[in-house]
């Protein structure tokens, strides 16, 4: 079993990595293999003030990484690393100069090309084993639409647009984690792309600020990134932080008609839905009894469940256990770091809108 430590107890930490690891824990207890050593650590210099999610007794909490050696060994640990992206390389070099090498990294992987190269150059020189989180790439969606366009069931691949709505202001208000909108939701996003289509140019970025009564924050509105793939494929990514409504959508865009995925929007429901349309036909209202990813599909709509970080942190740790890193998950993961990076550049170099959240 490995031991798991997460390192930042704000949202991300507590409110996802704890409680999937307590998922993982009871679903890999029951076959009689655990993969996860319980109760988890949590270290978090706001420890003494933080209210968590998880109830006491199943994380044992600290402030410092000193107090967390205490009990954690680094031999048969894996790092959650869920600080902000503007805090990591320092924590994981300080992790690494404790003797901890597997790490789960929350995304980005790093805020700036400057960061983004020094961590390459550490991974390099402490032999760590860094896992990005990109649990879009490895959810049974993902894997329905990649088999739709490897197989070309309805054609070429032609557009990607994917959609990720979602009201955060208050978070934005209380929070400084993140410089703009391309750090919240568009790395999974364009993660996806580049998984589905293949190596890509940016041909596009743009943030605009986010407007709330008598607040205005930079860049944190929402973000629009367009890529050129070399596969000749056009992606468009769109997320608006200030939407009164979610929605986390992708529709791929065939010769021969559309596939629309849509993920589960919280960890409220775990549950995915695929609808493809053949051109000539209309979408169907309801599911199909037949999975439409078979043979030539008809219009037909699935839903599915798919708890993709569950998932996600299973293969994770599996992949610790046996030392068989996922080299071509951790070049996905470095792909789309560069191209996040030569986003922010882009928007850099342009005056920030001041639209509000549209």
């Amino acid at each position: 079993m490995l031991q798991p430590l997460v390192v930042g107890l704000g949202r991300s930490g507590s409110g996802l990595h704890l409680r999937t690891l307590a998922r993982l824990a009871g679903r890999t207890g029951r076959t009689g293999h655990p993969l996860v050593a319980r109760p988890p650590v949590g270290c978090d210099p706001r420890a003494g003030v933080l209210r968590l999610t998880a109830t006491p007794g199943e994380v044992t909490v600290v402030s410092t990484l000193d107090e967390a050696l205490d009990h954690v060994d680094p031999a048969t640990a894996v790092v959650h690393v869920c600080t902000p992206p503007r805090l990591r390389h320092a924590l994981i070099a300080e992790l690494a100069g404790h003797g901890f090498r597997r790490m789960i990294v929350e995304k980005p992987l790093a805020a700036s090309r400057e960061e983004f190269d020094a961590l390459m150059r550490l991974h390099g020189e402490a032999g760590l084993a860094l896992v990005a989180v990109a649990h879009w790439t490895g959810s049974r969606l993902a894997g329905r639409l990649r088999r739709l366009v490897q197989g070309r069931q309805l054609g070429a691949l032609r557009r990607i647009t994917v959609d990720q709505h979602k009201p955060r202001f208050l978070r934005s208000l209380t929070t400084d984690g993140h410089q703009s909108a391309l750090d919240v939701e568009i790395p999974h996003s364009l993660a996806l792309a580049l998984d589905l289509a293949g190596p890509a140019e940016l041909r596009a970025a743009h943030c605009w600020d986010l407007r709330c009564e008598d607040r205005e924050l930079p860049r944190l509105g929402g973000a629009h990134v367009a890529l050129e793939h070399s596969s000749g494929v056009a992606t468009l990514l769109r997320s608006d932080l200030g939407a009164p409504v979610r929605q986390r959508s992708v529709v791929c865009e065939f010769d021969g008609g559309t596939a629309t995925g849509h993920f589960p929007l919280s960890e409220d429901d775990d549950h995915a839905q695929l609808v493809i349309t053949p051109v000539g036909t209309d979408a169907p209202e309801a599911p199909a009894g037949a999975p439409a990813t078979g043979g030539v599909p008809g219009p037909a709509r699935e839903v599915f469940r798919d708890d993709a970080l569950t998932d996600f942190l299973e293969g994770a740790y599996r992949g610790f256990l046996s030392e068989a890193p996922d080299a071509a998950g951790f070049s996905l993961a470095c792909e789309t770091a560069r191209l996040l990076c030569t986003a922010r550049e882009h928007c850099a170099a342009a005056p920030s809108a001041c639209k509000g959240s549209h």
